[in-house]
C-alpha cells in the first residue's frame, strides 16, 4: 500500500510559514514513528517548489520558520524521499488531468498510473487548498479533454487520525484471523455472520485485501450510522450511496441476472440473526487484486438500520 503526496493540494493556502509548519510537522512525526509510512510515502522531486504561502514555496517556508530541528527533519525528507520519480511508470498515452489541471508529473498522476496496473496507490492531500481535497476517491482523467481515454479513481487521505488508524490496523492485522477480530471490533454497526470468513481463511493472506475490506466496511458502517430510526439516510449517507453504489467503477454493485440464476445457491446464506432463515445476497463489495467479494443484505428491509454482512472471500461467480 502506497501514499503519494498530492502536489496540487499545496497552492499557497497558508497565511504564514508557521501555519504551514503546524500542518506539516504532525505528518513528519507520524512518518518518523511508522516504518510502513516511511517506506511507502512518496513525493515528487518538485514538491519543494510548490507554493505554500502567497510568497514562499515549501523549501522557503520551512527555512523561514527558523526552527533548526524542523528544517532538518523536513529537508531530509525532501532530499532523500522516497521519490516516485525514481520508479515512474509510463503509458503510451501519458497524460492525466484533475479538474482541468495537468497532473501528469505530479503525485495524482503517478497514483493513477499505478492504479491502472493494480498497484494499491493512494494520495495524501494537505487541507485548505482552493480546491477542496477533503473527499475520496479523487477521479483522475486519463487523456486530453477532447479525447478522454478513461478515468481512474484514487483513494485520497487528508486526515492524519484516519491515516494513523489505518497504519495501526495494517500493523496489527497479519492474518485472516486477525482481520476477523479487527472487523468485529471496528464495525459495531454491522451484523457479521459468524461464518463470513470461512472461505477466506484457507487463502494466502493479503494486505491489499485487508485494506480493501476495511475501506468498504467503513462505508457500510457509516451508512448505518447515517440512517435514522425511520430508515431515512442523511445527506452524508446519500453522498456515500452516490459515490460508491453507482457507476462503472463503484465499490458496490448487484450481480447480473445471469449470475443470480447460475449462482443463486452460492449467494444464499444463513441469516445471522435467525438460524431458521436464509438470505439471498447478490449485492457485493468488490476488491480487484486478488478477486475478493463482500456479500451483504441490500437493499435493507423496511425499517431495518443494520447491514448484515454474510460473506467475505474469493469471488463466487468466477467462470
Amino acid at each position: 500500500m502506497e501514499w503519494h503526496v498530492n502536489d496540487l493540494s499545496l497552492a499557497g493556502q497558508f497565511a504564514t510559514p508557521h501555519e504551514f509548519r503546524a500542518a506539516l510537522e504532525p505528518l513528519l512525526q507520524l512518518r518518523s514513528r511508522e516504518q510502513n509510512l516511511r517506506d511507502s510515502f512518496f513525493c515528487s522531486r518538485s514538491l519543494v517548489s510548490r507554493p505554500v504561502t502567497s510568497s514562499a514555496n515549501l523549501q522557503q517556508a520551512v527555512l523561514a520558520t527558523g526552527d533548526k530541528s524542523f528544517c532538518q527533519l523536513t529537508l531530509a525528507w525532501m532530499a532523500k524521499g522516497p521519490f516516485w520519480d525514481d520508479s515512474r511508470l509510463f503509458h503510451e498515452e501519458d497524460y492525466f488531468e484533475y479538474n482541468g489541471h495537468d497532473v501528469t508529473n505530479q503525485g495524482l498522476g503517478e497514483a493513477a498510473r499505478r492504479r491502472q496496473v493494480e498497484i494499491h496507490a493512494n494520495t495524501f492531500s494537505f487541507g485548505g487548498s482552493p480546491q477542496c481535497f477533503a473527499s475520496t476517491p479523487l477521479c483522475i482523467q486519463h487523456g486530453l479533454s477532447e479525447d478522454i481515454i478513461g478515468t481512474v479513481d484514487v483513494d485520497n487521505w487528508w486526515d492524519l487520525a484516519s491515516l494513523e488508524a489505518t497504519l495501526k490496523s495494517l500493523r496489527t492485522v497479519r492474518s485472516w484471523a486477525d482481520l476477523q477480530n479487527e472487523v468485529t471490533r471496528r464495525f459495531p454497526n454491522l451484523t457479521m455472520s459468524a461464518r463470513a470468513f470461512d472461505k477466506l481463511l484457507p487463502t494466502p493472506f493479503s494486505t491489499c485485501v485487508t485494506t480493501g475490506v476495511f475501506e468498504r466496511l467503513t462505508v457500510l458502517d457509516t451508512i448505518v450510522q447515517e440512517t435514522s430510526t425511520a430508515g431515512k439516510l442523511s445527506n452524508l449517507g446519500m453522498e456515500l450511496l452516490e459515490s460508491h453504489f453507482s457507476g462503472g467503477k463503484a465499490w458496490f454493485s448487484d450481480e447480473s441476472t445471469t449470475n443470480k440464476i447460475s449462482f443463486r445457491q452460492e449467494m444464499t446464506f444463513k441469516d445471522p440473526t435467525d438460524d431458521g432463515k436464509t438470505l439471498f445476497c447478490p449485492w457485493h463489495g468488490k476488491i480487484k487484486t486478488p478477486q475478493t467479494r463482500i456479500h451483504f443484505e441490500w437493499p435493507r428491509p423496511v425499517n431495518q438500520r443494520e447491514v448484515k454482512v454474510l460473506y467475505i472471500g474469493p469471488k463466487i461467480t468466477k467462470d
